[in-house]
């Protein structure tokens, strides 16, 4: 296993290079390459290593038992995916992330990451960090969907992209039909919330 990549991942910032490089060698892991749309891990199924994004992007959505779909969070390159549910009691993905354009992955195994973190205090920091990270997303996200109206949310959407300049994607991501979406930024535009320029949606 080639060690020079993987170790330009923000997992293993400021740590110990020859420790890294020495578990790493010894321990098994593997890159994955990956096409658009392509699965690299399905919700329900065991989770046993953490995935390293290291080029491109994808996104991690959620399906009830209705079909209905749901996408949680866009990812890019470089990305530690999966960290708060490897070690997990259930042990299984509650998401599905797809390949959104081509991308690669390293994946580590849970015992990898368990010698990892107990040899190198600055890789365990890093790790606990991703995980709060990862935590203070997820309770932003709850709280945009199950507290606040969808004119609330498009706000937050417009306020964090700069601009939405795609009704597709957008409905895609906040959950909702493109045709409720509509509907709601041209109530916005009426009450003077936001504006529709030649580069689309954006706030007063």
């Amino acid at each position: 296993m080639q060690t020079e990549p993987i170790l330009d991942m923000p997992l293993f910032r400021n740590c110990d290079i020859d420790t890294a490089a020495r578990i790493l060698e010894k321990s098994p892991g593997r890159y994955t390459f990956y096409e658009n749309g392509d699965i690299i891990a399905m919700q329900g199924y065991a989770c046993r290593a953490v995935l390293l994004l290291s080029e491109g992007s994808a996104y991690a959505k959620m399906i009830s038992e209705e079909g209905k779909e749901f996408t949680l969070d866009t990812l890019s390159a470089p990305e530690t995916l999966a960290s708060a549910f490897v070690f997990s009691t259930e042990g299984t993905y509650p998401v599905t992330i797809i390949a959104s354009g081509q991308c690669g992955i390293w994946s580590l195994g849970r015992e990898t990451l368990r010698k990892l973190v107990a040899e190198d205090r600055n890789i365990l920091d890093n790790y606990l960090r991703i995980i709060s990270d990862h935590s203070m997303f997820l309770s932003r996200r709850l709280n945009e969907f199950a507290l606040q109206t969808l004119s609330s949310r498009i706000v937050s959407y417009i306020e964090h992209n700069g601009v939405l300049n795609n009704i597709q994607e957008a409905a895609f991501i906040l959950g909702v039909a493109r045709p409720s979406l509509s509907r709601a930024l041209g109530q916005l535009v009426e009450q003077g919330v936001i504006v529709k320029n030649a580069d689309g949606y954006i706030i007063v």
